[in-house]
């Protein structure tokens, strides 16, 4: 089997291609210009050089590499996450079609950051669906499914990592079914609501009127660390909150929700949430730099100041 790949993340797509390498599958490894300088230094220290590697631009990317398929004798080509639509033309070159490894649960979770709104959302597992391709976004038969627990605390970078590792396992599955002629594909069901849109400002900022201490806690886990953190405001001043540790106080306190409720030197800042609950704030980042609850202590958040 002769196998390509497009790709657009190395924390995901790493694992995997280090695994085709070493069998001796992989024939070479397409990327996005705009992407060369974040990820031809990671795929240069797994041995893959960079004549080995097609550099995609938007004007040519379908033409080149169509050319690249042919003239290679590719079998399959599987996309470790690429930003693209891939046009019918492109998709019935290869014998064994295009192969979309989606680091996330299908029908549900759609789209372009499944891992995103899985965290959001709370739900208790992640995983990667295996599907071939077709025209239409995540939606083509699925060859396997694989699930994994959303561990507690796990925010966005750390379960990346995790599903990244665990795709090289799903391997061999994945090529027992391309080669068998007889394979059953499952098609997928439909949803009522699926999440296939990139989050926009509101999905990443804190809203203390309506989300418990829980809800803020999973929201800034799912922005960490590649939106920078939940946003919010304290008059003029915007943060993003990167960490939080939920929090019971000792005797009851009646504040507003947002309201900063006990802040010093020891322990930083502690804030109230809609329900009752609180959250400390343990790391925050600003247009200065990132930051601690004692530093933003210092810089004279205190106690009944209330974020926006």
């Amino acid at each position: 089997m002769r196998i390509f790949v497009l790709c657009n993340s190395d924390l995901l797509a790493l694992p995997m291609l280090n695994s085709l390498k070493e069998r001796g599958l992989l024939v070479g490894v397409g990327i996005a210009k705009e992407n060369v300088s974040s990820l031809m230094p990671a795929l240069n220290s797994l041995g893959i050089q960079t004549k080995d590697c097609l550099v995609l631009d938007r004007a040519s990317w379908v033409i080149r590499l169509k050319d690249t398929l042919l003239e290679n004798k590719v079998d399959t080509v599987w996309v470790l996450t690429f930003p693209w639509l891939l046009p019918a033309s492109l998709l019935e070159v290869p014998p064994k079609g295009f192969v979309n490894f989606h680091f996330g649960l299908l029908p549900k979770y759609r789209g372009i950051d499944p891992v995103f709104w899985q965290i959001k959302n709370q739900e208790k597992s992640g995983g990667i669906t295996v599907h071939l391709m077709t025209e239409e976004v995540d939606s083509g038969p699925v060859i396997y499914q694989e699930q994994t627990m959303l561990m507690p605390g796990e925010n966005y970078g750390l379960h990346c990592q995790r599903i990244g590792g665990l795709a090289p396992s799903l391997m061999d599955k994945v090529l027992d079914a391309l080669m068998n002629e007889n394979q059953q594909y499952q098609e997928l069901e439909k949803v009522e609501k699926h999440f296939d849109w990139k989050p926009r400002k509101e999905d990443l900022t804190i809203d203390w009127q309506t989300q418990t201490a829980e809800n803020i806690e999973y929201l800034v886990n799912a922005t960490n660390p590649k939106y920078g953190g939940a946003q919010t405001t304290m008059g003029q001043f915007e943060l993003r909150i990167l960490e939080v540790t939920p929090v019971t106080m000792e005797t009851k306190i009646e504040a507003e929700p947002g309201q900063i409720v006990y802040a010093d030197v020891i322990y930083g800042l502690v804030v109230a949430c809609f329900g009752g609950d609180f959250l400390r704030i343990t790391i925050a980042k600003t247009s200065e730099g990132y930051m601690s609850g004692v530093r933003l202590f210092n810089l004279g958040f205190v106690k009944g100041h209330k974020f926006g």
